[in-house]
């Protein structure tokens, strides 16, 4: 016998689940503090969801759980929605990686620049439980910026090697050993600040830098000029030839000046006090005054 059916009869939407409530990401934050107790006559650090499991526990078994149900039952009904938002970020993110593993393996095949595909599959870390995170440029914008410090990691290596062919100035070697410094030493430091900063795919391991100032070494003095002088002025720094840097007293006073402005400067953007594009670049000017 054929089930008839009722035509009339809608199918049931499709119903978004809802995301956490501003309320239920500040529990979940304080759930998530630590804190300091002492339990059996001894100090311990511990999480509020573990202090209030522990007096949910104490209260029960003297007879009144009410308040504390309450509360522990928000707590996890919180974490079911982050995690189920997790969820979702990590499938988003395994597409993405998946869809730009594609583009890449193409450009590859018809010999195109690899950097053109943004975010690179390698930059994305999927993080089980967590998230994901994107350690690279996400566009050209970011890759610009990106690029030039892998071109100024490299010119303070040129710049290293010229400064050791140049040797000690007059003034150094008349000074007695008095805040003495091996040439070069400076342009060092750079390399390093300038590397460490960068994305793991284009971060340059000891063993690459001391290759690449050994490649920079075998040039002649003439040619460690020229090429120096030229790429200043491709930065965009044009300097005379010869130019030396600044002691490493004052470049590690600079990189410690422009560091602490640079963590100032990323709280107030967190905070919305800075909001403007132009605002961001005229602070980043003033540092590096």
């Amino acid at each position: 016998m054929a089930v008839k059916r009722n035509k009339s009869r809608k199918a049931t939407p499709k119903v978004t689940p809802p995301g956490l409530t501003p309320l239920q990401k500040i529990l979940l934050d304080e759930a998530g503090r630590k804190v300091t107790i002492t339990s059996e006559g001894r100090q311990q650090e511990v999480s509020i969801e573990q202090v209030v499991t522990r007096k949910l526990l104490q209260v029960a078994a003297s007879g009144s759980v009410h308040a504390l149900s309450n509360a522990v039952n928000e707590i996890i009904l919180a974490q079911r929605i982050m995690q189920r938002e997790i969820e979702e970020d990590i499938e988003f993110a395994h597409r993405v990686k998946a869809h730009q593993q594609v583009l890449l393996d193409k450009a590859r095949k018809e010999g195109q620049d690899l950097n053109t595909v943004l975010p690179h599959p390698d930059d994305i870390e999927i993080i089980p439980g967590v998230g994901y995170k994107v350690h690279g440029p996400w566009d050209e914008a970011e890759l610009k910026i990106v690029l030039g410090n892998c071109a100024r990691r490299d010119l303070y290596i040129l710049q290293a090697a010229l400064e050791e062919r140049l040797g000690e100035p007059e003034s150094d070697q008349n000074s007695g050993g008095r805040d003495k410094q091996f040439p070069g030493a400076s342009a060092l430091v750079l390399v390093h600040f300038f590397n460490d900063g960068l994305p793991a795919r284009f971060h340059k391991s000891d063993m690459q830098l001391i290759a690449d100032l050994y490649k920079c070494r075998r040039l002649t003095k003439r040619d460690l000029l020229k090429i120096t002088h030229q790429e200043w002025a491709a930065i965009g720094s044009p300097k005379p030839r010869g130019w030396r840097m600044p002691s490493l007293r004052k470049t590690c006073a600079d990189l410690e000046r422009v560091t602490e402005g640079c963590i100032e400067l990323l709280h107030e953007m967190m905070a919305g006090q800075i909001m403007s594009d132009r605002e961001i670049s005229a602070r980043l000017r003033q540092l590096q005054r």
